[in-house]
This record gives C-alpha cells, sequence and structure tokens, in this order.
C-alpha cells in the first residue's frame, strides 16, 4: 500500500524520511536562481532578489532571453554550455559575471537536465578573514592528507585542514555504521567547544532520501540557517507542470527538520561535503559555524574537489588496512599449515593460540571425530555438543552471528563468554567443525543524547529537537559480540578448505595405518576409502582454485569497475575548471587530471594481471602467449610460446591452476635464473597436457642440500596442487645447464571440448 504524500516543510519525524527535499519550490534567499528553457533561453521561473541582483524587477526577467539580462561574453558562454547535445550538463561554476543592468559582479553555478537548466547566482565574494587564493587553498588541503599513514591519521588531517582553509568554528569527520547510525571519527574545534568526537548518532538523524542526495551531490552549504525562504514564482514550470528538482542546486531550500536540528545544536551555518567511497556514501565531512558564514563560489569548488580526491584517499586507506589484516590471516593460516604437515592429532595443532589471533576470538574449539579440543574461554563440553548438534541441523557450512542468544536461545546461559560465533564445517554431514567464540562486548557507545527519545510532541506534532542539550547518553549492548568482518569471514572460508585438505589428508593416512595393522583383510576397504577421498580431494581442490578465481576477478572488478569509475568521475568533475579564468587554476587542474589519468591506467593494467579475460574466453594457450607480453613488459624476460595446436580439453580449475603456475615458473626464471629468455612449450601426449618451462640460466644441483631452498615454497604448492587433479611437476636442472620445469594434468574426455573447455 502506497504512503500519503508528504510536501516539503510538513514533515515531522516520523514522515522526514518522506520528505521531497529535492523539490523544495524555494532557495535561500543569499542568491537567485533562474530556470531556463534550453531551446529558447528564456527564463521560466525565478526565485529571489532580482533587483538587488541583476537590476530588474522580477515581471522584467520572466520571459526574457538570457542575452538580454547577461553581458554578451556571459550571455555567449551560457548559449555555449546549454547547446551541446548531452541530456545533463554537470554543474559549471564561471565567476565574476555581470548583468547587462549597472549591478555588482556575480558567481555564476549553471546545470541542467534534459531540456531545463538553472542558473544560480551570488554576489561575488573575497572575504578577506581567510587568506589565499582558493587554488592555493586546494594545495594545501590535498598536501594535509596526502602523506598520512591511516585511515585515522587521513580523517584527522583533513578536519584540521578543512577547518583552516574555510574557518569554520568546528570540522568534523562523521562515519556511518553498517546499521544506518553514525560516529564522530575525527574533528577540529575552536578552543572552548564541547567536544563531539566519539559521539554517536543515530540513523534517524540523516533520513534515506538525505543521505541519497549526498551521495549524489559532493558539498551542501548553509550561510545562516535563520533565513526567510526565496519561493520559485511560479510555483510549478509552466511548460512541465511539474516542480524543478534542485538536487544539483548549491541554493536549494533546506528542510525545516534540519534547520530545527542545526538550531537545537547551536549552529548558525554550516558546510558539508560528502565521502563516497565504491558509489556508496561512507561519511561526510561537515563543518558548523555559530554565527552567519557564506563560503564563496570558487571556495566551494576546491571543497568540492577536495571532498572527492579525499574520498578517493578514504577508500585507498580502507582498502590498505584490509589487505595488513588479510596478510596477517594468511601468514598464520601458512604457519597452521606446516604444523599440520605429518601431524598425528590434528585437533589438538590446530586447537592453539594461533587460532584464536587468526580471528581475534577469545575461545575456540576443534571437534573432529567424536573428539573436542578447546582453547582459550569456551562454554562447558556439553553446551558445545548441543550448539554442534544445532547447527548440524541448520546445515550451513559457514556461520556467523554477533548474537548468538538471538538465534540459539541456550546460549544465553553462556552469553558474557561467548556472544558472537563464527563455525567453519570441515566435513560433509554430520559435520565437524572449528567455532570461534568472541564474548559479550559490554561495549558502550557515547551516544549525542538517547536515541530512544528523539522527539517532543508540541502543536506540530513530533519534531526532531535532538536530545535537547545534546548530553552524552549511554548505551550497553547485552548479549552481543563485536561484529564479524568481512575479513574475519573471508579468512574462516580459507581456512575451512586448507583444513579440509588436510584434515581429511590425514584421516586417511590414519584409518589406512590402523586398517593395516589390525588384519589384511581390511585392505580392499581401505583402498576403497582412499579413494573415495581422493575424489573429495581433488573436488576440494577444484572449489579452492574457484573460490580463489572469483576473489581474484571480483578483485579486479572492484578495482576496474569501482575505483575506475571513481577516477573517471573526478576526471569529469576536474574538466570542469579548464575553462576557469584563472590560467594557474587550469595549470592545476591539468596536472590533477594526468595525475588521476596515470592511476586510472595503473587500476587497468592491475586488473587484467589479476584476472586476464582471455584465459577464460580463449584458453590456456592464447593466455600463455599474453602472459609472455607482460613478463617481458614487466620483468624484460622475453618469452617464446609453442603449442602443437592440438585439442586440449580442461576443466576450468586445471587451466587456470597450469596458467598461475607457468606464471609463477616465469617470474622465477626473470629473478633467478640470470637469463633473458624463456620457453614455453604446450603439446598433448595422450590423455594429459604437457607444459614445459626452460631457459638457459645458471641452473642448480637437485641433489644438493640447499636445492629444496632454491626451488622454493611455490613450486612445492604447485606440485601439490597439480597432484589433486591428476598432475604434476617434474625438475631437470644442473649448474650451468639452465632448468626444466615439466607440468602435467588430466585432460577431460575429447567431446567435451564440443562445450567450450579448451587449452
Amino acid at each position: 500500500m502506497n504512503e500519503p504524500a508528504v510536501k516539503f516543510g510538513e514533515a515531522d519525524l516520523t514522515t522526514c524520511d518522506r520528505e521531497p527535499i529535492h523539490i523544495p519550490g524555494s532557495i535561500q534567499p543569499h542568491g537567485l536562481l533562474l530556470v531556463i528553457d534550453r531551446r529558447t533561453l528564456e527564463v521560466e521561473q525565478l526565485a529571489g532578489d532580482t533587483e538587488r541582483l541583476l537590476g530588474i524587477a522580477p515581471s522584467g526577467v520572466l520571459g526574457r532571453a538570457v542575452g538580454e539580462i547577461f553581458e554578451a561574453g556571459t550571455a555567449a558562454f551560457l548559449g555555449g554550455q546549454l547547446g551541446v547535445e548531452a541530456a545533463f550538463v554537470a554543474p559549471i561554476v564561471r565567476l565574476g559575471v555581470r548583468p547587462r543592468a549597472d549591478s555588482p559582479p556575480l558567481d555564476l553555478t549553471l546545470h541542467a537536465l534534459d531540456r531545463t537548466a538553472i542558473l544560480e547566482l551570488e554576489p561575488a565574494r573575497r572575504p578577506a578573514t581567510v587568506a589565499g587564493d582558493p587554488i592555493e587553498r586546494l594545495k594545501s588541503l590535498l598536501t594535509a592528507v596526502q602523506h598520512t599513514s591511516g585511515l585515522g591519521h587521513c580523517c584527522a588531517a583533513a578536519a584540521v585542514a578543512m577547518r583552516s582553509v574555510t574557518g569554520f568554528d568546528r570540522a568534523m569527520v562523521y562515519r556511518f555504521l553498517p546499521n544506518g547510525s553514525g560516529v564522530v571519527v575525527a574533528e577540529d574545534a575552536s578552543e572552548g567547544l564541547e567536544s563531539f568526537l566519539g559521539l554517536h548518532y543515530p540513523a534517524s538523524d540523516i533520513p534515506k532520501q538525505a543521505r541519497e542526495l549526498y551521495r549524489r551531490n559532493w558539498l551542501r552549504a548553509i550561510p545562516n540557517i535563520d533565513y526567510v525562504a526565496a519561493p520559485l514564482v511560479p510555483a510549478t514550470n509552466p511548460r512541465t507542470r511539474q516542480p524543478i528538482d534542485m538536487s544539483h542546486c548549491d541554493l536549494r531550500s533546506v528542510s525545516p527538520i534540519h534547520l530545527e536540528y542545526l538550531r537545537n545544536m547551536g549552529v548558525c551555518a554550516s558546510l558539508s561535503a560528502s565521502i563516497v567511497c565504491q558509489d556508496r556514501l561512507w561519511g561526510m565531512l561537515v563543518l558548523h559555524h555559530y554565527s552567519p558564514r557564506h563560503v564563496p563560489a570558487d571556495l566551494r569548488i576546491a571543497c568540492e574537489t577536495f571532498a572527492q580526491i579525499l574520498s578517493m584517499h578514504v577508500e585507498s586507506k580502507m582498502q590498505s588496512e584490509t589487505a595488513v589484516l588479510r596478510s596477517d590471516a594468511r601468514r598464520i593460516r601458512e604457519e597452521l599449515v606446516v604444523r599440520l604437515t605429518g601431524a598425528g592429532d590434528i585437533g589438538g595443532v590446530l586447537a592453539s593460540g594461533d587460532l584464536l589471533r587468526y580471528l581475534g576470538a577469545t575461545g575456540a574449539v576443534v571437534h573432529l571425530e567424536g573428539r573436542l579440543h578447546r582453547v582459550g574461554e569456551t562454554p562447558a563440553p556439553e553446551d558445545i555438543m548441543a550448539l554442534i548438534e544445532w547447527l548440524n541441523g541448520i546445515k550451513l557450512p559457514l556461520f556467523e552471528t554477533e548474537h548468538l542468544s538471538s538465534v540459539f536461545g541456550p546460549a544465553s546461559r553462556y552469553a558474557p563468554i561467548a556472544s558472537g560465533l563464527l563455525a567453519a564445517g570441515l566435513s560433509r554431514e554430520p559435520r565437524d567443525y572449528v567455532l570461534w567464540f568472541r564474548p559479550e562486548i559490554g561495549r558502550t557507545v557515547r551516544w549525542a543524547g538517547d536515541p530512544s527519545k528523539p522527539t517532543k510532541t508540541d502543536r506540530h506534532g513530533a519534531r526532531l529537537t535532538p536530545r535537547g542539550s545534546f548530553a552524552e547518553w549511554q548505551e550497553v549492548t547485552r548479549m552481543q559480540s563485536a561484529p564479524w568482518s568481512e575479513v574475519d569471514l573471508e579468512a574462516a572460508e580459507a581456512l575451512r578448505v586448507v583444513f579440509l585438505e588436510s584434515v581429511l589428508e590425514s584421516v586417511d593416512l590414519l584409518r589406512r595405518e590402523r586398517a593395516f595393522e589390525a588384519a589384511q583383510a581390511m585392505a580392499e576397504e581401505l583402498e576403497m576409502r582412499v579413494a573415495q577421498r581422493t575424489d573429495q580431494l581433488r573436488a576440494l581442490a577444484a572449489d579452492l582454485e574457484a573460490a580463489e578465481e572469483r576473489e581474484r576477478r571480483q578483485i579486479a572488478h572492484d578495482l576496474h569497475d569501482d575505483l575506475g569509475q571513481t577516477l573517471a568521475a573526478a576526471r569529469i568533475r576536474l574538466s570542469g575548471l579548464y575553462d576557469d579564468a584563472h590560467a594557474e587554476v587550469r595549470s592545476v587542474a591539468v596536472a590533477v587530471g594526468d595525475l588521476i589519468d596515470r592511476a586510472n591506467s595503473s587500476i587497468r593494467s592491475l586488473a587484467a594481471q589479476l584476472a586476464p579475460d582471455v584465459l577464460h574466453e580463449l584458453g590456456l594457450a592464447p593466455a600463455i602467449d599474453w602472459l609472455g607480453e607482460e613478463i617481458e613488459r614487466t620483468f624484460g624476460l622475453s618469452v617464446t610460446t609453442f603449442d602443437d595446436g592440438q585439442s586440449k580439453p580442461l576443466a576450468h580449475a586445471s587451466r587456470s591452476m597450469l596458467y598461475r603456475a607457468v606464471r609463477e615458473l616465469l617470474i622465477n626464471v626473470a629473478k633467478h635464473a640470470g637469463t633473458d629468455s624463456a620457453i614455453v612449450e604446450i603439446e598433448r601426449r595422450g590423455a594429459e597436457i604437457v607444459v614445459s618451462v626452460s631457459d638457459g640460466g645458471v641452473g642448480f644441483d637437485l641433489e644438493s642440500p640447499g636445492a629444496g631452498a632454491q626451488r622454493g615454497l611455490g613450486l612445492i604448492s604447485i606440485r601439490e596442487r597439480l597432484s589433486l587433479i591428476g598432475g604434476g611437476l617434474e625438475l631437470r636442472s644442473a649448474p650451468g645447464t639452465g632448468t626444466v620445469a615439466i607440468l602435467t594434468a588430466a585432460l577431460m574426455p575429447d567431446d567435451s571440448a564440443r562445450s567450450g573447455e579448451h587449452a
């Protein structure tokens, strides 16, 4: 059922998320707004004081062409910008334009959608209170965050720099949390002001449609909250019979609820810049002033450009921090795998302090073949077995929750030590498990007032009077743990796959030994079990390769589409400065544009190396040809590829494994062989594919004690992975004669070639 419509300015707290803030029908009165027909260039609607800013009465503006209102240069500029074929003309700023009447110079902002164009005009301001040209202030903003060491440092530097160049009383970086609430993560404020650092604000403080506007528009300025809005005349567009969409207007009138919100904080002027990462509103850089404060158009351009570049810095810092977490998890996982090799008591080896550090847990349990192995703080054994029985009932290989008692009632008894659970299955049903626990966080959240009582009722109904004085209100969350992050889930899944390989193989060996010791009569049954387990290991190897390939493709997609699009958007927005009247502005804009182009080129190259399309579209041989070109370009190693031309149908996992193996071998040649060339030969031998990588380099003694170190753990990993798909790795080398590495893998039946599985 459709909810009833809400008019702008008539919403209360229960309906503010439906208030049409993009069509307010009025503007802030410090400027003038003209609605123009792009075909006729005539004024259709206006809002603001035309006599003061244009020297013309409102009746003399409506219906007139822009050439009759502005001097010739400005009129030509408008005609050129509005005459393009593009349906959307992004906001463009021109400083110091002059009307035909004897009026002071104006700063103009122009944008258009379809046939409707909107001109925004403000008195040209050059305040002496803040020193320096806007482009110099942009330089100082960029310098402030350019060499920051982490996300927190970056946000703090941005707040300090933004307040310095704008002169506001307070600057804050506000980050949105997954549940929609937000927290102030950085702040710089004038001496004597109460600190908001660390305060949380409920999701209701910024309605969803306001967040969508912030995501699409980089900047929003309110010079004085105590303004009387100037209405559009006429109220609806005479051509479209619809209200004007002001989503991209700087002068757009602000919701009375938001003005009341600021008034209750004692704020008189504000400036908000969006921080957008991967096309999602990550947070905002918010400035407050306790008396009226106007930010001129040219400085707003600098702040908007800074917001776009800050967004890229924030995204980069987040990716870097995530990469460190992934690297730490991978290191611990590799150490666990080393200890598992040849271990008799796998469960006992796994249940160690490293298992706790792996996911930042305070307790962990390994349940394997009916035995429990516990480390850290865990529930009692009988409680663990009841939990495992429940997990087998929901039949999920990976399960996580930060509020276990909400889905499994008995967990309330041990919530203080196990409110959070992450469970990874180690076998088929009924599953063995690794369980990680996190305790009740007992966390104290510093709210800016009581989020459960955000309103008061007066003659207007429920109104947003945000917690009066914004005194801190503390909320303690019970029976909940710190949440499991995306990196935690990735690490758990990766360890699950590794455990499956190691555990199943070790279990097979133990069962084989017991069977041989018990009686010769058990040999046939043991062989059957080994065969079954081998099939499982091969399936798991394919699953592992597929999971890794999906992750490589997702990373490549994120780099190319998300970050690439953000750079492209910044490039487009920056192009608005190419026609600026100041030569220095144009020069810096071109330089920044070149930097963005180089970053975009690097991203495309990295994305291609992570997930080469040619491997999946054309097959192994063309992919190795392409790889050879990349290796030569990157390492200077000349690679020659020979293919016997025979059909070589390969499964996806086999094709990907062989490609990665050849890539690692070529990189080893480039780094260690002491030669500038290598040869890759691909041929079919019966039901196998054989790929050899040879070089004429320094070689080494395969029998010497140091040979294993020379070959490296990477070659051991290649051999183990290929063995799981029916293949192998053979090395031939001697000092001074070069090295030959021969890779083999099983081919699919020939009739599968018709389904598109080629080498």
